[in-house]
């Protein structure tokens, strides 16, 4: 019992200190003068210290001491630290067109407030070229040790949306040649595999806040059937208000959403503290709940700012992923409770409340934290 304590003692402190760095987005506008521009939403404290999406926790990285200090810096001091850095990240982008690697500049930064520590800073990179000839082909590549970006790329008129697609690249893998006249189009089924594994990967590994959620709620019962309906509402809510914010039916400032979903967390997991506890009462509160966590998909999702043509199926494929990711975490939190409470007829006392109080306080440490900045 007292080694079970010491490993989530750790496993508390770990996650609470915690951050996670997302894809790189990259966008590259081409304009009719033969100029482009090239814009980069990205961790600025990631890019400086060689960190990629391979880091599903930033302390499992062998810097994560300089990130949590460029982290803590605000806005105008990590713009200094990173102008002596930026030769090196442009070195590691690759543009070609034509064949032929293009000369970026950069043109404008604007890096994020230091806000909350726990979510990755958002900053924004410009980056400018003039061509010596009409674009015809394109490629993309971003350094390997960064690993998933996604890049699309428009020929602008004004007026128009003319986006392409995502093209989700895994581990620095590069786009390939990319005509510009006649661009491949993203079938259905690619589209619905992509967006199905951007869902899951927003949960499982990078979503610490919906994963402890959906444990807590698991640990409440060790019926199927109570736990279907739980894990129905809990989806039919987050749906609802997913598929509401991204066609800007309902919106709500993150700075309020995110502090909310982490006491979502505290109170689910205390509410495993009483057995006898309604069963209507949790669906109702867990439903409630759902509909906070379904804003907070919605921020990272927005991100993509999809086209209309194909934003239901991006919408549900996105969804079917985070669905996917649920049922795994569910899965394996009944199979360990059926485990313990084979071999020690008191999984309440060994598993649920021990992992429980630690849930509990990992949300409340994180919604004071968030408090700080609304």
């Amino acid at each position: 019992m007292f080694k079970f304590f010491i490993f989530f003692l750790f496993f508390l402190s770990s996650v609470s200190r915690a951050d996670v760095i997302n894809p790189v987005l990259a966008e590259l506008t081409l304009f009719k003068d033969r100029s482009l521009s090239l814009d980069l939403h990205l961790s600025i404290e990631g890019a400086m210290t060689d960190m990629g999406t391979q880091f599903s926790n930033t302390q499992s990285s062998p810097n994560s001491d300089q990130y949590d200090r460029l982290r803590n810096l605000e806005s105008e001091e990590l713009k200094k630290e990173f102008m002596s850095f930026e030769p090196t990240l442009r070195d590691r982008i690759y543009l070609d067109i034509n064949g032929k690697r293009v000369v970026l500049k950069l043109a404008k930064s604007k890096v994020g407030n230091k806000g909350y520590t726990k979510r990755p800073r958002k900053s924004i990179l410009t980056y400018e070229a003039q061509l010596d000839e009409h674009p015809e082909v394109v490629s993309w590549k971003y350094a390997e040790i960064y690993g998933d970006t996604a890049f699309r790329f428009r020929i602008f008129e004004e007026g128009k949306y003319n986006w392409s697609d995502w093209s989700w690249l895994r581990d620095g893998k590069s786009s390939g040649d990319i005509n510009l006249n006649f661009p491949k189009s993203e079938s259905l089924f690619d589209r619905v595999i992509k967006f199905t594994m951007i869902g899951f990967d927003h949960v499982i590994p990078m979503g610490w806040d919906h994963i402890l959620f959906i444990v807590g709620m698991a640990l409440s019962s060790l019926k199927w059937r109570k736990l279907l309906i739980l894990v129905s509402s809990f989806t039919l809510a987050h749906t609802i208000t997913l598929g509401m914010s991204m066609y800007e039916i309902v919106s709500l400032d993150e700075r309020i959403v995110e502090p909310l979903i982490a006491f979502s967390i505290s109170y689910i997991a205390i509410e495993n503290f009483f057995r006898h506890s309604s069963s209507i009462r949790q669906v109702i509160l867990v439903f409630g709940f759902g509909l906070l966590h379904g804003l907070g998909f919605a921020t990272m999702l927005k991100q993509l700012e999809m086209s209309r043509e194909h934003f239901l199926s991006t919408l549900i494929s996105f969804n079917v992923g985070v669905e996917l990711a649920q049922v795994l975490i569910v899965l394996v939190v009944v199979s360990i409770s059926f485990f313990v409470h084979k071999q020690f007829n008191n999984h309440r006392g060994i598993l649920v409340i021990p992992v429980s109080i630690l849930i509990a306080l990992i949300g409340l440490y994180w919604g004071l934290e968030r408090i700080e900045f609304i």
